[in-house]
Parts: C-alpha cells; structure tokens; sequence
C-alpha cells in the first residue's frame, strides 16, 4: 500500500501498511483509470489514506486469476488493526455499443463482479459495487427507491443488473451503490458534450423528456466511502440531490459556463433514435444512505464545482 500523494492515477505501489500509524482502513481499487476511479483516488489522497490502483491491464477484473493475485498482494500488507476494502469502480458503459457487444457487456458488467465480490469475501475484504439508474425502465412517477421492481431496457442495464444479482449472491454483505447521470473531470459526459458542441454551433436540440438526478463524481466518491465508514451492506441509491431534465441540465451547465447565449431547442427523446432504449424517469431516491448519514449535495451545486474547476476549459 501506499500514501497516495504524488501517485498518478493508474499506478501501483505496494508497502506495508506501517505499523507505528494507526491506519483503519487501506483500498484496492478495481477501474482506476476511469472518472469514478480517478475521483476515489482523488478523495482518498485528501483524506490521506492508503491505497492501490492498479491500472487496467495489471487489473483485469475479467480473469480470477489475476484477480486472485492483486487482491492477494494487497491484503497480505495489511496490519492486524487495518481493515482491507475493495472499491469496483470498473464497468462497460457504452450504452449503444453494449447492443452490440452483449457477451463483452456481461463479462465486465456481471462476470467481472462476481469474480471481485468472490475474492473479496475469501480474503476479509469489504467490498463496494457501483450500479446504474439503467437497471429500472422508468415509467415510474417520481424518485425510484432500492425496493423498486427492476426492468432494464438495453443489455447494458440488464448487464449492470446482472451485476447486482451476482455480487449479492456471491458476498450477500456487500455494498452495492447504484448512480445516475454520472459527470466528472477524466471522462466523456453529458456536460463535456453539451459545451463541445455549444462551441461549435449556435443551437443545439436538447431532450425535456428524460429526468433524472446529476451526480459529480468526487461525491459519488465520498459517498460511497461514507457508506464504507458506516460498515453498511446492502443496496443503496447514491445519486445527486434532486432532478432536473437533459435540456434543464444543459441550459445550467452553459450559463456556468459563460455560454449561455448559445439558443436551445427543446425536443422529445424520439427526436434522437437511438439503438439502446433509455429510462425517461432516472431519478433516484437516496433516502437510506441518508439515514446512515450520507447525504449526496445538490446537483446544481455539484455542477458549479465542476464547471468553477476548470475542467470544462479549452
């Protein structure tokens, strides 16, 4: 394991936890090099904690033997007093490509976990597992709650579901945290489009009819390890505080922007077909995990973080 400052993401160092400083908990994180990841290693290095992230090609969490290797390594440098935690932030999440790439979408989506959640549970480990808002078809009126029936539209949420299913079946003790609307520095997002294109173009045709609830990735970070402070188990929704519509979304993060004289129509979902179906309604209640005390910020907020962070620059 190591302290984190100064490591870049995708990198791994491995030492003995020391034993003259008092460490509760050490991560391993599976996906490091993608926005969650990068967020997680973000968050621990400004709680000073110690960590591994090993980028994806030492970290294939498709194959149990490596798995079994890099999970092995790590708890075997952990102190009597410190508890491991293995954070999946790994995930196949091109929606329309998923369409046509089922048997890759099941292997990272649901075979990938299950393997994690196995050595997780042989080794001692807690574990946490990121879900998505794709799992539910969102006909439903207001805000989904864990206790919703699921009903995925497109394999990528029936891979993510499937996903779920098997890390409760192999280590019924683990975190599962399902997100929505997920944007960040690091990666392709709604937010990163919407002011690519705003630069180019003088309108742009953004959807009313899709809602759901936007969340940052340095707070999807922070509440998945509030959960993992907690010592919680189960499924939790994690998700930005409150909802708002794509073109709603869009119209903020311009104006945050400074590009807010860029003139946007507003248009139905049909107006752009896509292979992959989307749930309209992707909000989500996250009440639960407020009740053990981890509470997601406003989304308007989070979004003037991001935008104040200079990630959108350029």
């Amino acid at each position: 394991m190591t302290s984190p400052t100064g490591k870049s993401a995708g990198t791994t160092t491995v030492t003995d936890v020391p034993a003259d400083k008092p460490v509760s908990r050490a991560y391993l994180i599976a996906g490091a090099g993608g926005m969650l990841g990068t967020a997680l290693q973000s968050v621990l290095a400004k709680r000073g904690a110690f960590f591994s992230a090993p980028g994806e090609g030492e970290f294939d969490i498709t194959d149990p033997a490596v798995v079994r290797q890099q999970v092995g390594e790590f708890a075997a440098h952990l102190g009597p007093a410190t508890t491991g935690v293995l954070l999946n932030a790994a995930a196949y999440t091109n929606v329309e490509a998923a369409e046509d790439n089922d048997e890759l979408a099941y292997l990272v989506n649901a075979q990938g976990p299950a393997i994690l959640a196995r050595a997780a549970r042989e080794a001692g480990l807690q574990f946490a597992h990121v879900s998505t808002d794709f799992v539910f078809d969102g006909r439903k009126h207001g805000a989904h709650t864990e206790t919703d029936d699921t009903n995925p539209l497109s394999v990528y949420g029936a891979s993510k579901l499937a996903g779920e299913l098997a890390v409760e079946q192999e280590y019924p003790r683990a975190i599962i945290a399902r997100t929505a609307w997920v944007f960040g520095p690091g990666g392709v997002n709604f937010p990163v489009k919407i002011v690519a294109a705003a630069r180019t173009r003088p309108s742009l045709s953004v959807v009313t009819d899709e809602i759901g609830s936007p969340t940052y990735t340095p707070d999807l970070a922070e509440g998945i390890l509030g959960l993992v402070d907690a010592d919680a188990s189960g499924l939790f929704h994690l998700a930005g505080s409150g909802s708002c519509s794509r073109f709603e979304l869009a119209r903020e993060t311009l104006v945050l922007a400074g590009l807010g004289a860029v003139t946007l129509e507003p248009v139905t979902s049909d107006a752009f077909p896509m292979k992959a179906a989307r749930p309209l309604n992707s909000v989500l209640d996250c009440s639960k995990a407020a009740a053990l005390g981890v509470r997601m910020p406003e989304w308007t907020d989070a979004l003037a973080r991001f935008v104040a962070s200079g990630a959108l620059s350029g």
